[in-house]
């Protein structure tokens, strides 16, 4: 009993861990997302009245600055809110532990933590930054005893009865500890930045690592849509040749206009989900040639935005399947086809009588297992397909959910 329970409590953390993993990894990809959004507009924002390169550093110091400058307001403020006496060594008090900790934090950031934390030299990272903190109050004192020095006093009287001296209550146990605990947290703070920048950088360069990879293989797979389809269509014409000439040259200048069409449409990302249906109409028109007049051929469109975007020939293997598996030798053959949009949704539904043609090789498999590929890689659940045989008839049914940049 002992034993399942602790083996219990171990999966319920691991599957905490991991539902946190997977929310932070969300919200990651959402800030990619989010920030590549907002350079895409930026770089189609003409009116930038600042045409100049800007050295990366200066933003950072215009923040610095900001934060520096900021407190001095209140300062300076006539209700004097803080309570703090406005004079030099009341600005000196204030700013020296301020711009001693700025530059403890740039130290680390830039060199110490990059060069020693995560070279695993610990123990030197330590010696460094305590070696700071001493310099810092030292640093200090010697800031102090020249602004309250008396003209008698010297270099030995600083060491002799100044420096790191109770006496005259300006040193204390308290400025000590409090500095030293504030370095400490800059120190935390300096390598938590570092971790996480780390691997904010490690999960953007494998995202898009990844991203060419897909698009890599995108490029490839719709490379091999265009001679599959023109390898069909010029069977088609070839047969037609013998049998009705005129029909056989008809076919030809359909299939000039379509490849017209691919050529200088398909190379896109996106083309307008008209400009796909009517290719998807003139493959229909290509096909129909080859069919005798009994044919029963419907193909009803109702788009609500024509202009919507969507990837090339991505419905093309469905009407290809449905054409060329419906021709019934000794009956009536059909093949209705509809493609209806509906603000981010497109609905593509076909029925067709089935009659699937008989190889000895998968000589038809490389349209649907290329737009099966091509579905997973582009509408990752976002996308809903199903294949259906009902008394003979086939049905398809795709649904795509656009990306709302593309509806």
């Amino acid at each position: 009993m002992h034993d399942n329970s602790s083996t219990n409590s171990t999966n319920d953390r691991l599957g905490f861990f991991q539902r946190t993993r997977n929310k932070f990894a969300v919200l990651q990809e959402i800030g990619f997302e989010r920030n590549e959004n907002k350079l895409r507009k930026l770089l189609k924002d003409e009116r930038d009245l600042v045409q100049f390169p800007i050295p990366l550093f200066l933003p950072a110091f215009l923040v610095w600055l900001f934060m520096l400058l900021f407190p001095l307001v209140l300062i300076l403020d006539p209700t004097n809110a803080l309570n703090m006496s406005v004079n030099i060594k009341g600005l000196v008090g204030f700013y020296l532990p301020m711009l001693s900790t700025v530059f403890i934090f740039i130290l680390n950031q830039r060199f110490l933590v990059p060069q020693l934390v995560f070279k695993k030299r610990y123990a030197l990272y330590f010696v460094c930054n305590s070696i700071l903190v001493v310099a810092t109050l030292f640093f200090r004192e010697v800031t102090f005893f020249v602004m309250e020095r008396n003209p008698n006093e010297g270099v030995v009287g600083f060491f002799s009865s100044y420096c790191f001296s109770f006496v005259k209550g300006h040193f204390g146990v308290w400025p000590v500890l409090s500095f030293t605990f504030l370095v400490a947290f800059v120190c935390v703070l300096c390598v938590l930045y570092h971790v996480m920048f780390r691997q904010i950088v490690r999960a953007f360069v494998l995202r898009e690592q990844k991203r060419s990879e897909l698009q890599y293989e995108l490029d490839f797979l719709k490379n091999q849509l265009s001679p599959h389809f023109l390898f069909n269509t010029l069977n088609n014409i070839s047969a037609l040749i013998q049998i009705d000439a005129k029909r056989a040259e008809s076919s030809m200048n359909k299939l000039s206009q379509l490849l017209r069409m691919m050529l200088y449409q398909v190379k896109d990302k996106y083309i307008t989900l008209q400009e796909d249906v009517d290719i998807l109409q003139k493959y229909a028109d290509l096909e129909k040639l080859r069919l005798d007049e009994s044919f029963d051929f419907v193909f009803d469109v109702k788009l609500e935005n024509p202009n919507v975007k969507i990837e090339p020939l991505l419905m093309m293997p469905l009407m290809e399947n449905a054409m060329k598996h419906c021709v019934n030798p000794n009956g009536k053959s059909f093949a209705h086809v509809s493609i209806t949009q509906s603000g981010n949704q497109v609905h593509f539904h076909s029925e067709n009588s089935n009659f699937p043609r008989k190889s000895s090789r998968k000589s038809g498999g490389l349209g649907l297992s290329t737009f099966e590929k091509r579905l997973d890689l582009m509408y990752l659940d976002a996308h809903e397909y199903s294949v259906n045989i009902v008394d003979d008839i086939y049905i398809s049914d795709l649904i795509l959910h656009l990306k709302k940049e593309n509806s």
